[in-house]
């Protein structure tokens, strides 16, 4: 999926994880990867900023999701926490480069494209994720 930048599962398995498998288990995934592709990728003070903001929606997902079963409703809110993760990684990429409250508007509206895309990549993997944990999770 290289030609599509932002366009993912791995955000849409994070909140996936925090329902089938637990909170916990879910942030200790998410962090040993954003860990492990710092190391095949490259580490730059981003990889810190990406495992503070996807452990906060994680929270923030994991604490709403217990409101609703509804798949829909549930893809709905990854599609808006990962908009939210855009505007936080912008906010932080901002304070370690030093961009400035204008500079953050101007960097955060530049990036505003992959973040949609990154959102609506989520809204349609979760539910196919969430399938696919189910049914192994019957399995065992």
């Amino acid at each position: 999926m290289a030609a599509f930048p932002n366009v993912k599962p791995i955000t849409a398995m994070f909140f996936a994880f925090a329902i089938v498998l637990g909170l916990s288990d879910s942030l200790w995934i998410m962090a040993l990867t954003m860990l492990a592709t710092g190391l095949l990728l490259g580490f730059s003070p981003l990889v810190l900023g990406q495992i503070i903001v996807y452990a906060i929606i994680i929270v923030i997902f994991k604490s709403l999701s217990v409101l609703t079963d509804n798949i829909w409703l549930l893809s709905v809110l990854t599609a808006v926490l990962a908009m939210v993760f855009g505007v936080l990684i912008s906010f932080i990429s901002g304070m370690i480069y030093g961009f400035g409250a204008g500079g953050f508007v101007g960097y955060w509206l530049a990036g505003l494209p992959f973040d949609l895309a990154h959102a609506i990549s989520t809204f349609i993997f979760f539910p196919i994720v969430m399938l696919i944990l189910r049914r192994i999770k019957t399995l065992k």
